[in-house]
């Protein structure tokens, strides 16, 4: 899979809308004191999105990609 700006935005934004939905799936499961599988799969979003910021930023090290990078317009 080619990783160039676009695929590099798309997960990013893809992360930060998991981490969204995980923080509010985990409000309203406390606060509406739904099941034990709404909090473990708010949870799963979360850490999901955590992940795969972390493999986004370790890709954009390696040296191929870094210089696709340089290309990007900020």
């Amino acid at each position: 899979m080619s990783f160039n700006c676009r695929t590099m935005r798309s997960a990013v934004i893809l992360s930060g809308l998991m981490l969204a939905a995980g923080l509010l799936l985990g409000m309203i499961a406390i606060l509406a004191g739904l099941s034990i599988a709404t909090s473990q799969l708010a949870l799963i979003l979360v850490l999901g999105a955590v992940f795969l910021l972390a493999v986004v930023f370790l890709v954009a090290l390696l040296p191929g990609a870094a210089q696709r990078m340089d290309e990007c317009r900020h």
